[in-house]
């Protein structure tokens, strides 16, 4: 199931894309997250949802 809901209004990044960057590369941090998909390079306004898909797709 995908969630095509833009996460990143800034970069125009979904919740299914930032999911899948995060198992696909094996990334456990912020900071990877957002140089991988360009999500919360912007305004910054979606960090904390960010924070909280990576921490689901990690535990």
């Amino acid at each position: 199931m995908t969630d095509d809901r833009v996460v990143c209004n800034c970069m125009g990044v979904t919740k299914s894309e930032i999911i899948e960057a995060i198992v696909q590369n094996d990334l456990f941090m912020l900071e990877e997250v957002r140089e991988q998909t360009g999500a919360g390079t912007g305004c910054h306004s979606c960090i904390g949802e960010l924070e909280a898909i990576l921490k689901e797709a990690t535990d």
